[in-house]
């Protein structure tokens, strides 16, 4: 398992940290590989902040380095404490720290955690996924195995997530997956971001 991994050409660094999700969605590439740019990211071990600093250490270029991003084969707020223990470090680079994130941090952890990833991220990019609740149950399939028992629950935690980002972090934007929405359900994804105050959509 890569705990960091960079495309060619790319002046970012991705940080795989975990492979635990509190959601199974039906697009999710890592049930059709166990990597991406040949990159290993499906594995059961996670790092600590030593085996995380050896992986980023290995990749070449990195005073090119521009941003840093939680991401991976999982739900990266599972490691918050690691996300808060790395931050001075990854901020030496003089880069960006961005968090993928599905908005479940808080119920992950039965908190309010977003103070503390703020003090940690720089930028935010939220999964919202689908225009409605239901549609969210559908496409992003939440794991009763994860947070909580109740589907809805994810969906609100989503949601509320995403209305306080933009007041917590530097950027905060919302991203679906474009195959798996219809068109008019990608717009009313961008209106409902929008009234939550998220101005960019990010369409994947």
């Amino acid at each position: 398992m890569d705990y960091a991994y960079r495309y060619v050409g790319q002046s970012s660094v991705y940080l795989n940290v975990t492979n635990r999700c509190t959601n199974r969605c039906s697009f999710c590439v890592r049930y059709k590989t166990d990597g991406l740019g040949g990159a290993v990211l499906w594995g059961m071990e996670e790092p600590d902040l030593q085996m995380l600093q050896e992986s980023v250490l290995r990749l070449s270029h990195l005073a090119d380095v521009r941003e840093f991003i939680w991401c991976g084969f999982g739900e990266p707020t599972f490691r918050l404490e690691l996300i808060r223990e790395a931050a001075p470090w990854l901020r030496s680079y003089g880069a960006r720290i961005r968090l993928n994130t599905n908005g479940h941090a808080c119920l992950i952890h039965g908190r309010d955690v977003i103070p503390e990833l703020a003090e940690s991220v720089d930028e935010v990019s939220v999964s919202l996924n689908a225009p409605g609740c239901s549609r969210y149950v559908e496409v992003c399939r939440p794991d009763s195995e994860g947070a909580v028992g109740n589907e809805k629950l994810y969906w609100k935690a989503m949601l509320d997530f995403l209305r306080r980002a933009p007041y917590w972090f530097k950027s905060a934007q919302a991203s679906v997956v474009r195959y798996a929405l219809a068109e008019e359900e990608i717009e009313l994804s961008r209106s409902l971001a929008r009234s939550l105050g998220i101005h960019h959509l990010r369409v994947r």
